[in-house]
């Protein structure tokens, strides 16, 4: 039984933003919200043509240690070299008590980076699996309970794309709308004709 739980845990990819990857994921607030029109609509219209479900939003917490968590070796998302950097200078740091590492530090210069680049990330979570969004805003707490760590909580939003590619060019297409003004002539160009109307 403590096996099948030890495994699970390994496989289980660690919370990650980007290349953002959080020691553990504290919390995931989820939800779902539709919009309806506020104008008025003729008797037996259906709503459903009046109304759209926004973009969800997702509200993460993560903390980040002072030091690489030995149980998130081997996980999706855990960086092998970076990490182990980080436990050796954490190791250095309780035999001489200064402070090496700053790799809260180092994480949130990244989070910072991200934002401004305003990129979207996939959000990989254990509750939501995996999304494309956009990181809205981050707060970040650290208290004396923390030490040498940090809990952030972002606040990120869904990307919604069409479920088609703009196509290439083709002559087919072309035909239908015109060269766009060359000497074949364009949409505003086009040869007159007939459609037949089936009353």
């Amino acid at each position: 039984m403590a096996i099948n739980s030890i495994l699970r845990r390994i496989s289980s990819p660690l919370l990650q933003v980007g290349d953002l990857a959080f020691d553990s994921e504290v919390s995931v607030q989820r939800g779902l919200e539709v919009e309806y029109t506020q104008n008025r609509i003729g008797a037996g219209v259906d709503l459903s043509d009046h109304s759209f479900v926004k973009p969800r939003v997702y509200t993460i917490t993560g903390a980040i240690a002072g030091i690489s968590q030995l149980q998130n070796v081997g996980r999706p998302g855990f960086n092998g070299a970076e990490n182990l950097a980080d436990l050796g200078l954490g190791l250095l740091e309780g035999l001489t008590g200064l402070d090496f590492s700053s790799r809260v530090q180092d994480f949130e210069a990244r989070l910072i980076a991200a934002m401004e680049a305003r990129n979207e990330f996939e959000l990989i979570s254990k509750v939501v699996g995996r999304k494309r969004v956009v990181i809205l805003n981050y707060t970040s707490n650290t208290t004396e309970e923390d030490g040498d760590s940090a809990t952030y909580q972002l606040t990120l939003r869904e990307v919604q794309r069409a479920g088609f590619t703009i196509a290439d060019a083709v002559e087919a297409a072309l035909e239908l709308n015109g060269s766009g003004g060359g000497s074949q002539g364009g949409p505003s160009t086009t040869t007159p004709g007939t459609l037949d109307v089936v009353p």
